[in-house]
């Protein structure tokens, strides 16, 4: 009895599989997103002002930004928890494919987290110009960076090696 509750509880990590793979499907829409940034930026390349294509290669950057935690998430999670990634010796992968424990990862989401907010900002500071919103935005960035921190100091008192 007790090994066939253990093969089920080993067995159930493959129900994360799918949720794995809906993030990275979830690229396909972060691909067209980028495209209609693009589209909108050569439509307008004639007339368009300078703070205007910052703020389109701002939004590019978000999205790139969130595609890369994505999959850094979803490879990393597949990797920890449900089977190794086995890739031949010649093939080319990522440097950190095997290298990223919870705590790495933790601490990859959080920086990507916050710089996203930080383009966040960026963006509603060059569109808005100061104001409310901008000192709640502002508060939630600082709230993310003290998150960040404080992430990476309990995993620095536990022996992470960051």
């Amino acid at each position: 009895m007790e090994r066939l509750i253990e093969g089920a509880l080993l067995g159930a990590r493959w129900l994360l599989l799918p949720l794995y793979l809906a993030l990275l499907a979830a690229l396909v829409a972060i691909y067209a997103m980028v495209g209609r940034e693009l589209l909108h930026l050569a439509s307008s390349l004639g007339s368009i002002t300078d703070v205007d294509l910052t703020l389109v290669l701002l939004s590019v950057l978000d999205l790139v930004l969130v595609a890369n935690l994505l999959v850094m998430v979803a490879v990393s999670s597949y990797e920890s928890f449900i089977s190794r990634i086995a890739v031949a010796e010649d093939a080319s992968k990522p440097e950190w494919l095997g290298k990223l424990d919870s705590g790495n990862v933790k601490l990859k989401v959080m920086l990507s987290i916050v710089l996203i907010s930080a383009i966040h900002l960026l963006r509603a500071f060059m569109r808005d110009g100061a104001g409310e919103r901008l000192l709640v935005l502002a508060a939630v960035h600082l709230v993310f960076i003290a998150s960040m921190l404080a992430i990476a100091l309990v995993d620095r008192a536990h022996g992470g090696r960051h």
